[in-house]
């Protein structure tokens, strides 16, 4: 049982004209459920990812082993679209039961995007919602396994390692809004929305999607070497919906904060400027910086993420038009971007 509290939204905010501060009010949960293809844009729908001439490409769901050893038998408690809190953007969770300790294993080979396992809190209700401890792999792809409610000190990899499939990455726990011990398991996108995936072990019953209430045993080996993909990065046509198509991608792990990196591409709407938005995820303003666009719609930039205006953390990220003043329209969400020290 998982549940957002935290936003990602921003109204339309005035800004100014360079590297600035702007306070956005923050609303209620984002409800789009998972409706994004992997690596893509919002443009697509679930499954699907924005191809050449703005064709929109459809592919199969992930398959993932059960994210326990070898030989486990869990059941599942809660599968896509449980009613108890699979809604929204969690829609595609899975809840597997484990007992408090039981060794979590990765699902997938990929690497490490983020770790928490300093909470020790646990209760049936939102309010505990912010208290979990997790893991979330990155597989390179543009598809991130995330995995929650770890015991405390339950998170046995660190961000940037390289793991393999089957290796053990973490506890079973009980903490954050949760009743009891179990994991929930999910697979996200580039925007961070769950995503269907299929599970190898269900692959006789179906279509490989784990059924409620059905107990499984894990095939999950473990392997001795793994290819190594990289982190994901932020593709090209993320900010299509707004009108900007980059020339490039741009990472979605900040790992040397004093390393500039190229902002460039075409805006295809009336806006004189784009503007980039950053904001650190627990807390703090907006800060945006806004870059002129040439008469034929072309603009560029470098943006570098300095330790005394961006401290190590998970912050939002998201690219928009913005009007001669600086004015941007607002946005639903954003991508997530990790600074590290």
């Amino acid at each position: 049982m998982r549940t957002h509290s935290a936003d990602n939204i921003a109204p339309k905010t005035p800004l100014p004209a360079l590297y600035a501060l702007a306070l956005c009010v923050l609303a209620a949960v984002v409800a789009a459920s998972g409706c994004t293809g992997f690596g893509s844009t919002p443009v697509c729908m679930a499954g699907a990812k924005l191809g050449p001439r703005g064709k929109c490409q459809t592919q199969r769901a992930p398959l993932h082993h059960i994210p326990f050893r070898e030989g486990f038998k869990t059941k599942v408690m809660q599968g896509f679209h449980g009613y108890l809190s699979h809604k929204e953007d969690l829609a595609f969770s899975i809840d597997y039961r484990c007992k408090e300790g039981t060794p979590i294993t990765a699902s997938k080979s990929g690497r490490v995007w983020a770790i928490r396992e300093d909470s020790d809190k646990g209760c049936p209700d939102p309010s505990c919602v912010e208290d979990a401890n997790y893991v979330i792999l990155d597989h390179g792809d543009g598809t991130y396994s995330e995995y929650y409610h770890l015991r405390e000190l339950g998170a046995l990899v660190e961000p940037g390692e390289q793991v393999c499939a089957g290796q053990v990455i973490g506890l079973c726990g009980n903490t954050g809004f949760s009743s009891g011990p179990h994991l929930h398991f999910a697979l996200t996108d580039s925007t961070r929305h769950t995503v269907p995936v299929r599970i190898w072990e269900a692959r006789e019953r179906g279509y490989g999607f784990v059924v409620p209430e059905t107990e499984y045993t894990s095939e999950n080996k473990i392997r001795a070497q793994c290819r190594d993909r990289g982190f994901s990065q932020i593709p090209k046509e993320a900010f299509a919906h707004h009108g900007v198509i980059l020339d490039g991608e741009l990472p979605a792990v900040i790992d040397d904060p004093d390393q500039s990196h190229l902002v460039q591409g075409t805006y295809h709407g009336d806006h004189p400027n784009i503007a980039i938005h950053r904001k650190l995820i627990d807390g703090g303003s907006w800060i945006d910086e806004c870059v002129p666009v040439d008469e034929d719609g072309e603009f560029s930039a470098r943006i570098k993420w300095p330790t005394k205006r961006f401290e190590a953390g998970t912050y939002w990220f998201m690219i928009t038009g913005a009007d001669k003043d600086c004015l941007a329209p607002g946005w639903a969400w954003s991508y997530k971007v990790q600074v590290w020290e």
